[in-house]
């Protein structure tokens, strides 16, 4: 059976490097680089990739940019026909593009993983996950620097994106790669991700050149602690074939905890967009008024 190189991660947490490595080695991961201020060495991203994630994400109000991005998908999502549609046409691309070294790499894919089970299997592809982690302080602080997030909303992503990929990941072998390793043992890191590739290792003048120092801000800083900063230590520590254990039962229940609380998420969005509402209508009459005495 044919494979197809799977990364998942939170985003801000190495993805793109990995990403670029793997290119590196011969994996095809996408056409262009796509480097952008955020990523001045390349997000290594296919677009329509990043485009249908993100119109099943619309489908049900979980744009990245919304509040509300955080709450678990619908009962059934999967099998909606509209998502459905979506997965073939997901299959309808990546077909013609399946064979030798091929892989592809987007943050949003690890919160639709029942959907991609999907695609795989209509491709009959085995998936060879790759599992991007980062310090979840440091993917917040990255979120704040990017997005001006709350370092409080990012670490809940980070929370909420890893629980879904160790879900989604399930029992099948998976490779482990830290964002800090690539900094403090990059040859070892990317010989354990090679082997786990099939492909072979780059020469350590090569591999060195890919990774830039100056793009590890702030790994001085502290850490997370409590659940996000356990479950970083379960998940970093599965350098072995499986998730352990403990990584998935944590990631359980952390999706039984989000379940939990997403009533009370849902009425504060309602809430703030409530406010937001009202303050456009504010807005508009005050508009509407100086254009009046304008005239």
């Amino acid at each position: 059976m044919a494979e197809i190189v799977t990364v998942l991660g939170m985003h801000r947490s190495g993805t793109s490097l990995c990403a670029h490595v793997l290119h590196a080695m011969g994996v095809n991961m996408a056409e262009v680089p796509g480097a952008s201020p955020a990523n001045a060495k390349g997000h290594w991203e296919r677009a329509q990739i990043n485009d249908l994630n993100d119109e099943v994400l619309a489908l049900f109000g979980r744009g990245w940019d919304q509040p509300s991005h955080v709450l678990a998908l619908p009962e059934h999502w999967a099998s909606d026909s509209r998502v459905l549609a979506v997965q073939d046409k997901l299959v309808a691309f990546l077909r013609p593009l399946i064979g030798g070294a091929f892989g592809f790499k987007d943050p949003r894919t690890a919160r639709l993983m029942m959907m991609w089970r999907g695609v795989f299997h209509a491709l009959r592809v085995q998936p060879r996950f790759v599992f991007c982690v980062r310090e979840p302080g440091q993917v917040a602080r990255s979120l704040r620097a990017r997005d001006r997030m709350m370092e409080a909303q990012g670490e809940y992503r980070w929370l909420i994106y890893n629980a879904a990929a160790v879900a989604g990941v399930g029992g099948d072998a998976v490779c482990v790669v830290s964002y800090e390793d690539w900094f403090e043992r990059p040859v070892e890191t990317a010989g354990r991700l090679a082997a786990f590739v099939g492909r072979g290792a780059l020469g350590e003048d090569a591999l060195l050149a890919l990774i830039d120092p100056g793009l590890r801000h702030d790994a001085a800083q502290a850490a997370a602690q409590g659940l996000a900063g356990r479950f970083y230590g379960l998940i970093r520590s599965g350098q072995g074939a499986v998730f352990s254990a403990g990584a998935w039962a944590l990631a359980g229940d952390i999706e039984a905890f989000a379940r939990a609380v997403q009533p009370l998420l849902v009425e504060a969005e309602i809430s703030r967009s409530s406010v937001a509402r009202q303050n456009q209508v504010i807005a508009d009459l005050t508009e509407a008024l100086r254009q009046a005495r304008g005239h």
